[in-house]
C-alpha cells in the first residue's frame, strides 16, 4: 500500500503501476524509466521493525507503511547514487573471504542489514554519501586563525595593512565536539546484532565519500579528503536495549491498533526541518498539515 507513485515537477501524479508499464513521460519528468523503477522498489509493509526505521519518528514510519503517498523522484537523487555506491563496494567484497557484505541480521525481532563485517580485524564499516558539512561534524572539525608564515597582504582592507601577514584558518578535529547524531545509534546497534550472533566487534567506522569534495565550499571547511574513516564511539548495550525496543514497542502497537502514533519530537524531525522538506510523507502527515510544528 505505502508508496503510490511519482510527482511531476509540476505537482501531476503517477502510479507506480503506470510507470511500470511505461506510460510516464520521461521528459517531462525529467529521469529516465530505469532509475523511477529502482526508487518504486520497496519493502513488505508487514515486515519487522528494522534499526533504520525505528531511528525515524514513529509517526513517519507508520505513515509510510500504512497510507499512500507520492514523492518527487528529485528529493531522493543522493539516496539514489548511496543504493549505486553500496552495490559497487559489495561487489569487491565478494573477492575476499574474511569481508561480509549486507550482512542480515536479527535480535529482539529488529532486524539491520550491516554494510561490511571484517571479520580478520574485527571491524564494523558503514558506508555514507555525504555532503562536506555533515564531514565537519563528523571529524568536530574547528579552527584558528594564525599568520601565513610567507604571505602578506598586497594592499590594506578590512581583512588587514598592506604589508602584514595573511590570516588562514587552520583546521583541526576535536572528538569533544564530533556530531554523529543517529548514525551513532545505528552503528551500535548493527554491532549489538552482530555480537548477539556471534560477530565480534572491536572497533566501528563510518566510510564516508564526500559529494562535493574538491569543490571550494568543502575545502573551504577544512574537508581536504574525498573519503573519510571515521571511528565511531560505543554505546552501552543497555541504553541500546532502552530506546530500539521502546521504539519497537510503540511502532507495533501503533500498527496493531491502526492508530496514529504522537507527533515525531524535535530530534526526529530536526527541529522540523524534516517535517518541511525531507520526510517522504510529510504531506499526508497530519500534524504538518495541521501547521503545529511551525
Amino acid at each position: 500500500m505505502p508508496l503510490k507513485g511519482f510527482k511531476y515537477p509540476n505537482g501531476d501524479k503517477i502510479e507506480i503501476e503506470e510507470v511500470r508499464g511505461g506510460k510516464v513521460d520521461i521528459e517531462r519528468m525529467g529521469i529516465a524509466l530505469p532509475t523511477l523503477l529502482h526508487m518504486a522498489e520497496q519493502r513488505d509493509p508487514e515486515r519487522k521493525p528494522s534499526t533504520t526505521e525505528l531511528l525515524n519518528g514513529t509517526c513517519q514510519s507508520y505513515l509510510q507503511r500504512t497510507e499512500e503517498y507520492y514523492i518527487d523522484p528529485q528529493e531522493n537523487a543522493f539516496s539514489l547514487a548511496g543504493t549505486l555506491h553500496h552495490l559497487k563496494l559489495e561487489t569487491a567484497a565478494e573477492a575476499i573471504g574474511s569481508l561480509k557484505s549486507e550482512l542480515s541480521l536479527e535480535h529482539f525481532d529488529i532486524t539491520g542489514t550491516l554494510d561490511l563485517y571484517d571479520s580478520k580485524n574485527k571491524y564494523l564499516i558503514d558506508y555514507k554519501n555525504v555532503g562536506s558539512y555533515k564531514v565537519v561534524q563528523l571529524l568536530g572539525l574547528q579552527y584558528n586563525t594564525e599568520n601565513h608564515p610567507t604571505d602578506v597582504y598586497l594592499k590594506s582592507g578590512r581583512w588587514g595593512r598592506k604589508g602584514t601577514p595573511k590570516k588562514v584558518k587552520v583546521f583541526y578535529e576535536n572528538p569533544e565536539s564530533a556530531d554523529f547524531g543517529d548514525w551513532k545509534w545505528q552503528l551500535n546497534f548493527y554491532r549489538f546484532l552482530l555480537e548477539r550472533n556471534g560477530y565480534p566487534v572491536e572497533k566501528m567506522f563510518i566510510q564516508a565519500t564526500v559529494r562535493d569534495g574538491g569543490v571550494q565550499v568543502a575545502t573551504s571547511r577544512g574537508v581536504n579528503k574525498n573519503i573519510y574513516l571515521v571511528e565511531v564511539p560505543f554505546i552501552h548495550d543497555d541504553h541500546l536495549v532502552e530506546k530500539f525496543l521502546t521504539k519497537r514497542d510503540a511502532l507495533l502497537q501503533a500498527l496493531e491498533n491502526r492508530e496514529l502514533p504522537d507527533e515525531c519530537n524535535e530530534d526526529e524531525s530536526w527541529g522540523g526541518n524534516k517535517c518541511k522538506r525531507y520526510c517522504e510523507v510529510r504531506e499526508i502527515c497530519p500534524y504538518v498539515n495541521k501547521g503545529d510544528i511551525w
